[in-house]
């Protein structure tokens, strides 16, 4: 007996497995430390300080001190010259009767400041106004993001192994206690390094989380709910960065207690998740099969299910690959996978460049910050439900859902450039909003086309290369905000429109997956008569009776990093790190036939 037949018996989706996956899904409401990078480092309005004026209003500190940034547009100041001027020349009423124009000579020279004062209208305090992040510094502001980001990659390729080894419920409690130390470090922060070391951290420990949850999820149940709840628990997540505005707001007053926004919650999680069990599957790989039945049995007891009759794990097969896997230069040496491997590396890169962009630089967008963030988390519940049936649906299939989102994401990009330029703010912040929800149904579809486009023996390399390009994008995903918009406010738009559109042209280049069988080499891969279009459901069986082209990839849990645990590929998306895809349902049986076992990587974080 294979292990996916045992949930005949003890249920799919039970009561007690439903549970389970609630209690995932309300600790992935809460790894959303990415995002809260929108409020943590939000942009406050400054100028420069003049302790010569303290004893007078704001504005009036601006009308005498500050020069204009635009010399046409009296009602913007420089926030980061002042002008040199001896204040002991003048009088109270000089003060308080200023005109610029008679007391400021056209030559004046200006200085740079070292000190400046905020604005709190929106703000009362962000690491901007704590730390200076502004004017020659403010690149430091972006680079807290990247160094989270780093933090999420090291956090993605350590988190797999690991679990691998010692078992997903430890490896989750041990990132999770990683993820508390990084708050420890981050509240109390009273200098930029102790910062940057606590959001590294918190990368570490947040990816790890997400990541083990999503495959302890997804082993928990049986295939038929694969999908509902792989997309589950990415609705989780989504939920999570609609949450991080209203909490936000209500901690907008001190920073510290942003920056700890989601470290009180933390501790409740780490409560509930103790009360999750060990992967029945991870045990009885790992010989440990007393361990295995009992939560088996456990999950009867809860579904009032019983185990087949007479059962002991000892009835249970377990398949292997004989395939060999190879390095990452077999991916060049063929003319057609070359082809796809450099496509979905930038496939990739697109995906993340966009969608982290379009998360992290809200603030930059016309409108309400809190409001802005919450439409942006929005936007993709949808996108993750359509997505699914999208990729199954034969006129389509994997090949134009994946080119057609990427095109309708760039021209949102391109019309949101003249919105931009003529001040159509809202119209402009709409269109970023259509563009986010397009881009996260293209990552949700690069997963699964991924996963089908790579024979087995490069399968492992083939997506973990490119999800190594995402990770890259996702770093400077920061800089792609105010940095830009500061050269030329268009300019993001004008790149998030050229990569997503140049990304859907060279998808058309892709052969069709959808129907085709799984393939083992790459030789068969060069020999297969690939297809434009999708095969129907009735015509989806491997060419002619050859042994060469059966797609009997099966992968022992035991070895995979996060990217080829070959349990979850086409069970749903996760973001970080990585963040899924939509599922194949059309597939599903036909692939299990073949021993195929699914498996995912994470990239929401």
């Amino acid at each position: 007996m294979k292990f996916e037949e045992l949930y005949d018996s003890i249920g799919h989706l039970g009561v007690y497995q439903a549970c389970l996956v609630a209690v995932i899904c309300f600790s992935s409401l809460f790894t959303v430390e990415s995002i809260s990078m929108i409020f943590v480092g939000a942009d406050m309005p400054h100028w420069c300080q003049v302790p010569e004026l303290a004893n007078y209003s704001y504005e009036l500190q601006r009308l005498i001190a500050i020069p204009w940034s635009d010399p046409n547009d009296p009602t913007t100041y420089d926030q980061c010259q002042v002008y040199r001027l001896n204040y002991s020349h003048y009088s109270h009423e000089d003060f308080l009767t200023w005109n610029r124009t008679n007391m400021i000579p056209e030559s004046a020279e200006t200085l740079t400041c070292n000190q400046w004062i905020y604005e709190q209208s929106v703000f009362v305090s962000t690491i901007v106004s704590r730390f200076d992040l502004v004017c020659s510094s403010a690149y430091l502001n972006q680079l807290i993001s990247t160094i989270y980001m780093f933090g999420v990659l090291i956090g993605v390729t350590s988190s797999g192994a690991i679990s691998d080894k010692i078992g997903r419920h430890k490896t989750l409690l041990l990132y999770m206690l990683i993820r508390l130390l990084g708050y420890a470090i981050a509240f109390p922060a009273v200098h930029y390094a102790m910062l940057s070391v606590g959001r590294f951290v918190l990368g570490i420990g947040t990816s790890g989380v997400f990541l083990t949850t999503y495959v302890l999820a997804t082993e928990l149940v049986g295939p038929r709910f694969r999908t509902p709840v792989g997309v589950g628990v990415n609705i989780a997540f989504s939920v999570g960065f609609m949450l991080t505005a209203p909490l936000s707001y209500a901690v907008r007053h001190d920073i510290k207690y942003q920056v700890a926004s989601m470290g009180g919650p933390a501790l409740l999680i780490l409560l509930t998740l103790l009360l999750l069990p060990e992967s029945p599957r991870w045990l009885a790989v790992n010989g440990r099969t007393a361990k295995a039945q009992k939560v088996l049995e456990d999950i009867c007891k809860g579904n009032r299910t019983s185990l087949p009759e007479n059962f002991t794990m000892d009835d249970l097969q377990e398949e292997s690959s004989d395939v060999e896997k190879k390095t990452c230069i077999e991916l060049l040496r063929s003319p057609h996978l070359r082809l796809r491997t450099l496509i979905m590396d930038f496939s990739w890169f697109t995906c993340s460049l966009v969608y982290y962009s379009l998360s992290l630089n809200t603030g930059s967008m016309s409108g309400d910050i809190f409001v802005n963030t919450m439409l942006s988390g929005f936007v993709e519940i949808p996108a993750n439900i359509v997505c699914i049936f999208l990729l199954d649906w034969h006129y389509l299939g994997r090949r134009l859902t994946l080119s057609g989102t990427f095109l309708i994401a760039g021209l949102c990009s391109f019309i949101g450039a003249p919105l931009t330029i003529y001040n159509y703010g809202t119209a402009s912040t709409a269109m970023a909003m259509v563009g986010k929800a397009f881009v996260t149904m293209s990552f949700s579809v690069v997963y699964v086309f991924s996963t089908e486009l790579f024979p087995t023996e490069v399968r492992h390399v083939g997506i973990g290369t490119a999800s190594m390009f995402a990770r890259i994008a996702s770093m400077i995903a920061p800089y792609m905000g105010a940095p830009l918009i500061d050269i030329w406010e268009p300019l993001p738009s004008v790149i998030f429109g050229s990569v997503a559109t140049l990304a859907g042209f060279l998808g058309l280049l892709l052969p069709e997956t959808l129907g085709h069988p799984l393939l083992d080499t790459i030789e068969q891969t060069e020999q297969y008569q690939w297809k434009k279009t999708a095969l129907r459901k009735e015509k989806s069986s491997p060419p002619q009776q050859s042994d060469a082209y059966v797609a009997q990839v099966s992968v022992d849990d035991r070895s995979p990093p996060p990217y080829d645990d070959q349990e979850f590929k086409e069970d749903g998306r996760s973001r970080d790190g990585s963040e899924g895809g939509g599922a194949v349902p059309g597939q599903r049986q036909q692939q299990q036939q073949r021993g195929i076992q699914e498996t995912d990587l994470c990239y929401q974080f």
